[in-house]
């Protein structure tokens, strides 16, 4: 066994290294949010500190959207696979409607979508949500309604996962009035959303399968020959004994009939139910390296019975 476990570990140390360097999101993620429904929407400046405008990074995420737990937030983001995010802000004037759209790029989709899963839990913990909505033509997504305490403004959400990304689409409006346009502008942002912005050869989970299928292979290969090997010695071992026991029965025939448990009861012998083990009275010892010494021996102490076989004295 010891034998074996050394091999498995070489194993593994043969298999080559991967080193997975920084994805950069294709097509960039500023080229792939929906323009708004209309053309009187008005987009904020880059410049004002205040809007959620331009690239951000996990600490920017968590500063902008004033998250209570920040510290928590940041780490998700980082164990999920945070590779890069976007978003952008529109204002219609008229109806003084407010369009925010996010897109975060994560190094897999099992990112992805356990960002979804936690961004979702938050939504529903707020104090503003009220109830869920929901939508056709989209996989992986949810929709929240909120109400908001100032002017009692109204909220709604649509968030979706698409390959290796997670959209956000949210509306905000002085009055409930966005039954239609926040499923719309989602609808329109799933279809204008590329398949990925990282080839899925490159997901964690890609790689990990791949590896764990080359380690499989290797360990299986070298599993087996070392049980090939076992064999090999184990029928080795029995020629050896066949033949040793062959030229003592033709030395001494009579006494090696005489030797039998039959002929002369050794003291009793318990061993287990494979016959690997026998027990000393207080614990079980190995049959392959230790005689016990109350089994019956051959006339020339070359073997013992163990109750059902003659083994060799190791």
């Amino acid at each position: 066994m010891n034998r074996l476990a050394a091999l498995l570990i070489a194993a593994f140390a043969l298999l080559p290294a991967t080193t997975l360097a920084a994805p950069i999101p294709s097509p960039a993620l500023s080229t792939i949010l929906a323009p708004p429904p209309k053309t009187d929407y008005q987009e904020g400046s880059a410049s004002n500190s205040t809007l959620l405008e331009g690239q951000f990074d996990a600490k920017t995420f968590v500063t902008k959207t004033r998250a209570p737990n920040a510290d928590e937030v940041q780490q998700t983001l980082a164990r999920d696979g945070f590779v890069d995010g976007y978003w952008r802000t529109w204002v219609e004037q008229g109806t003084q409607h407010v369009m925010v759209e996010i897109v975060i790029a994560f190094t897999g989709g099992d990112g992805a979508k356990r960002w979804l899963g936690a961004s979702e839990l938050a939504d529903k913990a707020d104090a503003s949500y009220t109830k869920a909505l929901t939508i056709t033509g989209i996989d992986n997504y949810y929709g929240a309604h909120f109400v908001y305490a100032v002017n009692h403004s109204i909220g709604e959400e649509f968030a979706f996962v698409k390959g290796n990304d997670y959209f956000g689409v949210i509306f905000v409006s002085p009055k409930d009035d966005l039954a239609t346009s926040t499923p719309a502008q989602a609808t329109a942002q799933y279809k204008l959303a590329p398949d990925a912005t990282i080839p899925k050869s490159q997901w964690p989970e890609s790689i990990t399968s791949s590896t764990a299928y080359q380690a499989g292979y290797l360990v299986g290969r070298i599993v087996f020959y070392v049980l090939i090997a076992a064999v090999i010695l184990a029928v080795a071992g029995g020629v050896i004994w066949f033949s040793r026991r062959r030229r003592l029965v033709a030395a001494a025939p009579g006494a090696m009939v005489g030797a039998m448990p039959a002929a002369t009861p050794a003291a009793a012998l318990q061993m287990s139910p494979d016959g690997a083990f026998w027990w000393d009275g207080q614990t079980w010892r190995d049959a392959t390296h230790e005689v016990p010494p109350m089994a019956q021996r051959s006339p020339d102490a070359a073997f013992w019975w163990d109750g059902q076989q003659w083994r060799p004295v190791s």
